[in-house]
């Protein structure tokens, strides 16, 4: 599974929340590549599933939509979790 954390540059808060994330998903026992990307640059990122802010979510693709995780807080490992759980679940990935 590729997940694609999205922040405004592609630099700051999409690595902080690479890192969170990554360490998530070895708590939840999910094997996926993370990697990060600019809002700018997302409809050239394939993945499984995108991570971003309230913010930026309005700048995802419309296509994206059902795939697109949007946190509150990258930082906030709990609502990391709740988040990609339900969305994996949605997706009938996990």
């Amino acid at each position: 599974m590729k997940i694609i954390c999205v922040c405004g540059m592609g630099l700051g808060s999409s690595v902080i929340a690479k890192m969170n994330l990554e360490q998530v998903l070895k708590l939840m026992n999910i094997d996926a590549q993370v990697d990060t990307c600019d809002v700018g640059s997302v409809r050239s990122t394939p993945a499984d599933l995108y991570v971003t802010t309230y913010e930026l979510a309005q700048s995802m693709p419309v296509e994206y939509k059902d795939k697109t995780v949007i946190l509150t807080n990258f930082v906030r490992k709990v609502e990391i979790e709740k988040s990609i759980d339900e969305c994996l679940k949605k997706l009938n990935l996990r």
